[in-house]
């Protein structure tokens, strides 16, 4: 039978057998494997096994084993000893008498492992746009394909582009693959194309290419997340889902910058030094908790990562974010998570203005408007103190609708807002429907007779009732106990969790 030429870099050194019944051997366990009939080392091992053991045979199951994993192995068939020791450990069942070979530990769980999924903005568009232009596509394809895969390597970590502009990357842990999404970011966020020292260019004379920002989902790390690599090499399981939902997470909150979030247990890996990381790669980078996010029905504490300089103002929100955390956590709802929330809408309104954008919202100035935004905050926690909650609660509201008219504000911070709001809705509408209650009750000890028979009739015209009402409210002494009541009530019930539809 003929050898494809697919196989040619398996049989280079064919020749180097001198042994006629060595070279016969090769080929007919070529031909099985070629055929299906040896698919895995353990079979090509007990093939051969009435054979003595020589340096010939060594070399013999050597290039065979090479050829199982060209054609084997899919997504892993590079993964040797010694290009990628770390994986090679994690990923397959070392074979002792041979330590070239071995078998993938397919449909077994394999934990703490780590899984990068990365999409690249543009890519779409890029394309259409170039349609006519088949060099200028293929340039892009070879940069997906080799570039990609050779910055993956000086990190320990294989890349397989999954399907357009997606690529997956997998790694032994978690710095090596934190390494190289940015490094994969950094080179597509350059035009000239170079990476490191290695001769990476790709630019075609006279032209340029646009930079290109990635959104990023990293997972793994778990014993009880495991990843499970299928027959033909592919991988499944829960860490290929959970990187997929991180990547879109990280799309929907940056459609247009580089994003990258991690799950909490990345983010603990990550900061333990006893795990290796590069120390240059925190140089650059901080993270950020984000807090819970739901993704039909799995929740996921996650992390942003924050690149520094240009976000380092962004870390400014760190403790205000993990002061709410905590009251969520506590179900705080009496004040703290108010207080708290009103600290992140200052710290970001502030953050805008440091940064000087210069949205412009309603046909006003932006400044105009955030510093309107400021004294509402003000406005709103003096109201709260003074336990006017409806009009507190009403002005937090404002707030929150101002600010989600601003496009440069943090999403994630916004959608906490907005989730918080939503709660307070809730809770606002029961306090109101108890004091009107009490309201009915003890009219007789609010009001005059005259004064009860003009609130009466002003009940009769809805609007100006509405009004009267408001401030007929304030004037019961027990409202504090009413709040304090309802929120215990309801408290329990509320939650504050971010949704993603993936």
């Amino acid at each position: 039978m003929s050898i494809s030429t697919d196989n040619k870099n398996t049989m280079d050194g064919f020749d180097d057998y001198a042994d006629t019944a060595e070279k016969l051997l090769l080929l007919q366990l070529y031909e099985k494997v070629i055929n299906g009939e040896l698919t895995t080392f353990s079979s090509l091992k007990k093939a051969v096994s009435k054979y003595r053991i020589s340096p010939g045979l060594r070399k013999c199951l050597f290039r065979v084993f090479a050829l199982q994993r060209k054609l084997y192995w899919g997504f892993f068939k590079d993964v040797t000893p010694k290009k990628y020791p770390d994986l090679w450990r994690t990923l397959v069942i070392a074979d002792q008498s041979f330590r070239f070979g071995g078998d993938l530990k397919r449909f077994m769980s394999i934990p703490d492992i780590y899984l990068g999924l990365l999409d690249i903005h543009g890519y779409t568009k890029y394309c259409h746009d170039k349609k006519r232009n088949m060099s200028m596509i293929d340039l892009l394809d070879r940069m997906i394909y080799e570039d990609v895969n050779a910055i993956c390597f000086d990190s320990g970590v294989i890349s397989k582009r999954a399907q357009g502009d997606e690529i997956l990357l997998i790694g032994a842990s978690a710095s090596d693959v934190l390494n190289s999404v940015l490094q994969i970011m950094e080179y597509f966020n350059t035009q000239g194309r170079s990476f490191s020292n290695t001769v990476l260019s790709r630019k075609l004379p006279g032209t340029v290419l646009p930079k290109f920002q990635i959104s990023a989902g990293i997972a793994g790390g778990q014993k009880f997340t495991p990843l499970i690599i299928t027959r033909d090499g592919d991988i499944s399981g829960d860490i290929v889902n959970t990187a997929a939902r991180l990547q879109a997470r990280a799309n929907k909150i940056s459609p247009d910058k580089n994003k990258i979030m991690l799950t909490n247990h990345v983010y603990q890996k990550l900061k333990l030094p006893e795990t290796g990381n590069r120390e240059d790669i925190f140089k650059n980078i901080d993270f950020f908790n984000t807090g819970t996010v739901e993704f039909k029905g799995v929740s996921l504490n996650v992390y942003d990562v924050v690149f520094l300089p240009e976000e380092e103002c962004r870390l400014k929100l760190v403790e205000p974010m993990e002061n709410l955390h905590r009251s969520l956590e506590k179900k705080l709802w009496k004040s703290r998570v108010f207080i708290d929330s009103l600290d992140i809408a200052s710290v970001a309104v502030k953050l805008l203005l440091e940064k000087g954008c210069k949205d412009t919202v309603a046909g006003r100035k932006f400044e105009d408007k955030c510093r309107n935004l400021l004294e509402l905050y003000k406005s709103s926690g003096t109201m709260f103190n003074a336990m006017y909650y409806d009009a507190a609660l009403r002005t937090y509201s404002m707030i929150v609708d101002e600010l989600s008219e601003i496009d440069s504000i943090d999403k994630n911070i916004l959608e906490y807002l907005q989730l918080v709001q939503n709660n307070y809705r809730i809770l606002n509408g029961e306090y109101t429907k108890l004091l009107d209650e009490e309201v009915a009750i003890k009219l007789n000890e609010i009001y005059s007779p005259a004064e009860k028979e003009n609130y009466l009739q002003i009940k009769k015209h809805s609007r100006m009732y509405e009004k009267v009402q408001a401030s007929t409210r304030l004037k019961l002494k027990n409202r504090k106990k009413i709040w304090m009541s309802i929120t215990d009530k309801l408290g329990d019930n509320l939650d504050v969790a971010l949704q993603s539809l993936k």
